[in-house]
């Protein structure tokens, strides 16, 4: 099972569901095994997600790697020395609690699960275009940036500046060799492209000699956390 908030995937306890507020403080492989009878294996979705690219995506035979998922918020895994990383309060890869703004901290708005969610761009770019929230997607989005929209293109420009500059906190925190953007809105190469021309940006207008960040298209998409959640299940059951 792949699942979103914090889950101590041995013991099965959740320390929160996330926004499945109905699921904090209990224990999911009880519930799970009781339901089905069959063995369980859970862990987070974004963990999952990292999982996944490790065993059969874009971070094959990468030993120190991060997933950037972008969804509703901004979700994602580390593998560190070729594990997935968990940290101490099972908490490593929550970036969409990463602050982006020192003076507004406590403004939701300046989270990077805001600022980097493809759900604040389609908002961002209805309000902007004097359309329905609920009428917007990704891929008219595309259309729009295809069709050479400028205003569309600053917007979104705009958006994948704010997530090249994390990658390159993120790359001087945990120096890996690969970054992967998943999530359903990085299916359009135009994400990934953008992300690199802004990063090639910010390097060129800085002073300092930055390790440059190597990032690539999700090779599994929206399948990652789901090839993740068998691979991890395999790991839990010693399986081949």
């Amino acid at each position: 099972v792949s699942m979103p908030g914090i889950v101590n995937s041995e013991s099965g306890h959740m320390v929160h569901g996330g926004s499945l507020r109905y699921i904090n403080d209990i224990n999911m492989l009880d519930v799970f095994k009781k339901a089905f009878h069959k063995p369980v294996a859970i862990e987070n979705d974004g963990k999952c997600a990292a999982l996944g690219e490790a065993w059969r995506g874009s971070l094959q035979g990468i030993t120190d790697g991060v997933v950037l998922v972008v969804g509703t918020g901004m979700g994602g895994g580390i593998i560190s020395q070729g594990k997935l990383l968990k940290g101490h309060h099972l908490s490593a890869g929550e970036f969409s609690f990463i602050r982006t703004n020192n003076e507004n901290a406590d403004n939701d708005d300046y989270l990077l699960g805001m600022q980097g969610s493809s759900f604040v761009l389609t908002k961002t770019v209805a309000k902007a275009k004097d359309l329905p929230a609920d009428s917007m997607t990704g891929e008219k989005i595309f259309k729009f940036i295809e069709e050479g929209d400028g205003t569309v293109q600053t917007i979104f420009r705009e958006y994948c500046r704010n997530i090249a500059t994390q990658i390159i906190n993120l790359q001087s925190i945990l120096d890996p060799e690969k970054f992967v953007i998943g999530g359903g809105i990085s299916e359009n190469p135009l994400l990934v492209i953008t992300i690199r021309e802004e990063l090639e940006k910010l390097y060129k207008d800085s002073i300092y000699n930055f390790v440059c960040a190597d990032i690539e298209q999700s090779r599994l998409g929206n399948e990652a956390n789901l090839q993740g959640a068998i691979y991890n299940y395999k790991q839990s059951y010693h399986l081949e």
